[in-house]
């Protein structure tokens, strides 16, 4: 049919219009009939300023506004004022607060409109590319279902909030769609566009390495010239690293500001046997908690954190397994991308919740919803449990979002 659109934008664009606009419908229905959490009565209150978040009134606070919490309120500082030594404000990466910066004036200077749209933008392309990746390895029907468990998985809601989930997926997957197209110079600019981004896009340099190194049999005499463009992907942390000597005269200032979130660097497998022992201790305190307890301030409630912290080793040891069995079903480069993702979380625990907004950090291990479509495909329970738990899931923490409470 003439003017007809392409299956790979047509499928994308279907599942981006009906999973984003399901959320932006459920989203103010639960802020208007769930209790909200006052920000400033938590024992560790996040950074709040009205005047960045609060920027409509009406109808334009309940459907807008209320996709700006907890880490929007950084980029969206940073956006207005640039960074700060010793307000830990470097340890969010510049390229997401730069774009929301250069867009503001077309949006008459707000700038959850202008992180929305580029948060909104960047999905819809994540989705797009991760389609057309897919695509190259298996069938149409196995790239659908890798964009719809994508878009429907339980912290997909970050992809309209002003955060850089978005950004960083669009980056990281059109990398690997270049790469995989034997575009490595483009590959590689993208892949450092994603470390100005985030620090995992470091990571990237490792499916990179094995589909350069494939493409030539595994033959290391076969290197050529072209392999320097791999230090491209590093060259994006370079350039903010100098940006934070020039200003501050300390490169390693991002790092430090970790601290704030009581991070340190550790082993993988101590990062998740941390997360078990706080699991151990978060069943005991929901068992042993008495219903009947009252709790002043919500996170007081020992069985909130104790929760978080059994949700969040259930989402580590699965992706974790989901990673290790996709080396049986997926391309060496895509398996070996998820489990890198995966190991970069663990490997920075945090001192009070181990596996902190590990929900989240999963999301950009995108080889593995790749993996749950190959599956789904195969057999009906598989994607009847996926799309149904996805679903469920996404629903709650899209609502604690959206009230102030803590997700991921």
């Amino acid at each position: 049919m003439p003017g007809r659109l392409p299956e790979p934008l047509r499928e994308a664009g279907l599942i981006f219009l009906i999973t984003r606009g399901a959320l932006f419908l459920m989203a103010p229905l639960a802020y208007l009939t769930l209790p909200r959490v006052e920000p400033a009565g938590l024992d560790i209150p996040p950074l709040v300023i009205p005047e960045l978040t609060d920027t409509f009134s009406g109808l334009g606070h309940y459907f807008i506004d209320i996709w700006a919490r907890w880490d929007s309120v950084w980029f969206l500082l940073i956006a207005d004022d640039g960074y700060a030594r010793g307000d830990n404000s470097t340890a969010f990466f510049p390229l997401y607060p730069l774009l929301i910066a250069i867009l503001k004036p077309l949006f008459l200077g707000n700038g959850v409109l202008a992180g929305m749209f580029i948060s909104l933008g960047c999905c819809l392309v994540a989705f797009y590319l991760l389609y057309r990746l897919v695509e190259l390895d298996f069938d149409s029907d196995v790239a659908r279902r890798s964009v719809l468990y994508l878009a429907i998985f339980p912290t997909s809601f970050f992809f309209q909030a002003v955060y850089s989930e978005s950004l960083f997926l669009a980056l990281t997957i059109g990398c690997l769609y270049l790469a995989r197209r034997h575009l490595l110079a483009l590959a590689c600019i993208t892949g450092s566009l994603a470390t100005l981004t985030r620090s995992a896009g470091l990571l990237l340099l490792a499916p990179l390495a094995i589909m350069y190194l494939k493409d030539r049999e595994w033959d290391w005499r076969s290197l050529r010239p072209d392999a320097l463009y791999l230090l491209l992907v590093p060259l994006g942390l370079g350039v903010w690293m100098l940006y934070l000597y020039l200003k501050f005269g300390d490169p390693w200032l991002f790092t430090q500001a970790q601290h704030y979130w009581l991070r340190e660097f550790t082993f993988p497998l101590e990062g998740l046997y941390q997360g078990f022992k706080a699991t151990i201790s978060g069943i005991d305190k929901v068992v042993s908690t008495p219903d009947a307890s009252y709790f002043p301030i919500i996170d007081r409630d020992p069985r909130l954190w104790a929760t978080y912290d059994i949700m969040n080793f259930g989402f580590a040891i699965t992706f974790l397994g989901l990673s290790i069995a996709a080396f049986w079903r997926l391309p060496l480069a895509y398996a070996s991308y998820a489990l890198v993702v995966l190991l970069l979380p663990l490997s920075y625990p945090s001192s009070t919740v181990p596996l902190f907004s590990m929900p989240r950090f999963v999301l950009t291990a995108f080889p593995v919803f790749i993996l749950l479509a190959l599956w789904g495909k195969e057999r009906r329970w598989v994607d009847l449990t996926v799309t149904v738990t996805s679903l469920v899931f996404l629903g709650l923490l899209a609502a604690k979002f959206v009230t102030w409470t803590w997700v991921a």
